[in-house]
């Protein structure tokens, strides 16, 4: 998260990058040029597109004032975003607007928004059952590969490792990308999700999961030496680490329409997480951004 940034600003981006098309461009905190004052200044968040052929930007300024903003910020804004070459200029507060700037906006083409969290027993029913939404960062490290093969193939002096390739497609693979990529299509992470936290939890040392695959004679394995054989099962033990964070979503109205945001911001350690979700048609789309170092090493 850049250092000017803050959780607030970061869920209006999350809304923002949920109601735009594929094709803009969303900048959190960006630093423009003000040619007139010859230095750089900061927009909240800049979108910016290509409308036939013509470059349009759109800045989005987050207020967290605890009073109604009035017209000396509209003005600031409106002023700042005329020198950095601004096409539309919309405020987005926490506290409404006072009557004279809500005026003063429409006079000068501002469009402003109010932030609001609604009331809990506001959820949607398409919401509802996100409210104890969480997420995880997990990083898998192969622990322990095994083999089960025919007697036959026991006897060829096939020495297995991990040196030992795969041959897919005519091409070779190491066992333990093979064993990677197997895992991954395993899904186990999301079919055992609940066990594998409670794994953790509980207070194990170097908490590990297994699987084993039934490869039908569909695989074969080459040793260091050239010898190949078919297997029958692989056998894949994988460590484990996570990192585990609450997102407290709320619904959020903006812009005449509700929203579930949240996330979190750790300054300590640096780590941040935000979402922001909408329904359509009876289904939930958005957008979520996270710090790589939520995943641990």
């Amino acid at each position: 998260m850049p250092a000017r940034t803050n959780h607030y600003q970061k869920l209006v981006k999350m809304i923002n990058k949920a109601l735009a098309s594929a094709d803009v461009k969303l900048t959190e905190s960006a630093m423009l040029y003000d040619y007139e004052g010859k230095c750089e200044r900061e927009v909240d968040i800049l979108m910016e597109s290509i409308i036939s052929g013509c470059e349009i930007k759109i800045a989005v300024e987050c207020t967290e004032l605890s009073k109604p903003v009035g017209i000396r910020t509209l003005e600031s804004f409106k002023e700042k975003h005329r020198k950095l070459g601004i096409n539309k200029t919309v405020v987005v507060s926490h506290s409404g607007f006072s009557k004279p700037a809500k005026e003063y906006a429409i006079a000068n083409h501002i469009k402003t928004l109010t932030f609001n969290s609604a009331r809990s027993e506001n959820w949607s029913k398409h919401f509802a059952p996100l409210k104890n939404l969480a997420m995880y960062g997990r990083t898998y490290k192969l622990a322990q590969l095994a083999m089960d093969c025919s007697p036959e193939s026991a006897k060829s002096g096939f020495q297995f490792g991990l040196d030992t390739k795969v041959i897919i497609n005519g091409a070779l693979m190491d066992v333990g990308s093979f064993a990677t990529k197997v895992w991954s299509e395993s899904n186990v992470a999301q079919s055992h999700c609940k066990e594998l936290r409670e794994n953790e939890l509980d207070g194990a040392q170097n908490p590990w999961a297994e699987i084993t695959v039934e490869l039908g004679n569909n695989h074969t394995f080459e040793d260091r030496n050239g010898v190949r054989i078919q297997a029958d099962k692989l056998h894949i033990r994988m460590n484990y680490s996570s990192n585990y964070r609450e997102l407290n979503p709320k619904p959020v109205e903006y812009d005449g329409r509700q929203y579930l945001a949240g996330g979190f911001f750790d300054k300590k350690k640096s780590e941040f997480a935000h979402f922001a979700l909408i329904e359509s048609s009876g289904q939930i789309n958005g957008s979520m951004e996270f710090s790589p170092n939520l995943i641990p090493d």
